[in-house]
């Protein structure tokens, strides 16, 4: 977390700092965002020209972060008022502004790089939206005190000429009040003027969403697994492949008396994949001995330890077969459970200080301001559900609980 005293200026110079500071952390998610297109580190393997090198990416990483994804925001956000008041406008806001799609590039950053980023803006027509930012490009300043208040944010986007060299970046430096505007060199050196204009979000409107408390990635702390695994595949591969290419021993047995006749006895076998030999004579591949069973356990122990620490289970896995009850189920899924509850925390935070920054900018646009602290943040994580079990949960709880609640345990939009 980046923080100064609250006392500090804030400037364009003080942004470029950092900037720079920032620009540090770069080269951690660059790796990060290269695991989960599949650039995995096996794919750099060199071996000698003659020696089968299969490089093999068995993307792990995609799976967790898709997964966890999925998982925790496949179905949408639900907002509700607690006393029933009337919050239409800014769930009109939220609607306009696609946020059940934002939501998703949220929850996939965070589960790549381990934090997020969003930026709220308004256009010329007076409409709000949302833009979901590349952590690689934003950041947030906090005051040092123990409230960690946001100071400011900060975007910059690299900007290209006609030839496609970057030439700069474009940066977006957003306080409470304020957006200034300004371009940098490619080493983030100030060039032109600063444009500042007032924003009415009554809040710095760049807003930081944790994945977990070490802003980790999903799959950050099993990458060194994920590269063994990708490494005992391809040379299980490379194996096979050598084991194409072996060498034949031909042993008391004479093939010819030049080394043309030889040479067209060789190709004569490798052509018709037959040859004679007599009595005394033996033929047999020279090759190395490869126990499968025991690669396979390998594999089998890498694959497990890649989703026990990850949190994330193989839904592939045959545990996961027939009508399991939602109890059973819930065994299987709970440090899957337990990791997406923490990411729940977080997001809810930051879903928070949208509904703040909003509802500050509506009552700066003439509506009653909507009580933010009233709005009730629900989420229902996506997994196959067993309905008949619930329907009849909620047809037990009837005259004991009352109906809006017992509503909320069944999964359906009822809203």
């Amino acid at each position: 977390m980046f923080t100064i005293s609250a006392e500090t200026k804030i400037t364009p110079q003080l942004a470029v700092k950092f900037i720079l500071k920032h620009s540090l952390e770069t080269d951690r998610m660059d790796r990060l965002y290269s695991y989960y297109i599949g650039e995995h580190d096996i794919l750099s393997r060199t071996k000698d020209k003659n020696a089968a090198n299969n490089r093999l990416v068995c993307n792990h990483a995609k799976y967790i972060t898709d997964c966890t994804t999925g998982y925790f925001l496949g179905t949408p956000v639900k907002y509700s008022s607690r006393s029933g008041k009337d919050i239409s406008v800014i769930k009109d806001v939220l609607k306009r502004c696609d946020s059940e799609t934002q939501d998703i590039d949220l929850a996939r950053f965070g589960s790549i790089y381990g934090v997020s980023y969003e930026m709220l803006y308004m256009t010329a027509e007076g409409e709000i939206k949302l833009a979901s930012l590349d952590p690689r490009s934003a950041f947030v300043v906090y005051d040092d005190t123990v409230e960690q208040k946001p100071l400011f944010g900060v975007y910059y986007m690299p900007v290209t000429n006609d030839e496609g060299y970057r030439s700069g970046y474009r940066v977006y430096l957003c306080d409470e009040k304020t957006v200034c505007e300004f371009f940098t060199s490619p080493s983030f050196s100030i060039t032109g003027t600063v444009n500042t204009y007032e924003h009415f979000f009554g809040g710095v409107p760049i807003i930081e969403y944790y994945n977990n408390w070490d802003k980790q990635g999903d799959f950050e702390q099993v990458t060194t697994l994920i590269d063994a695994y990708n490494t005992l595949q391809s040379d299980r591969v490379n194996d096979k492949e050598q084991f194409v290419d072996s060498i034949l021993v031909i042993k008391g047995q004479i093939l010819g008396d030049t080394a043309e006749e030889e040479t067209s006895t060789y190709n004569a076998i490798k052509k018709y994949g037959v040859m004679t030999i007599d009595d005394t004579g033996d033929a047999k591949w020279l090759t190395r001995q490869f126990d499968e069973s025991s690669v396979d356990i390998l594999r089998k122990s890498l694959e497990e330890d890649i989703h026990k620490f990850s949190g994330v289970p193989c839904m592939n896995d045959e545990s996961f077969s027939g009508n399991t009850s939602g109890v059973a189920m819930k065994y299987k899924l709970l440090a899957f459970e337990q990791m997406t509850k923490v990411k729940e925390r977080y997001f809810t935070e930051g879903l928070r200080i949208r509904l703040s920054l909003i509802a500050n900018a509506l009552a700066v646009m003439g509506y009653t301001k909507p009580d933010v602290g009233d709005i009730e943040i629900r989420f229902t994580y996506n997994l196959p559900q067993n309905e008949n079990e619930k329907a009849q949960t909620v047809n037990l709880l009837r005259d004991i609980v009352p109906n809006d609640k017992l509503l909320k345990l069944l999964p359906y939009d009822l809203e």
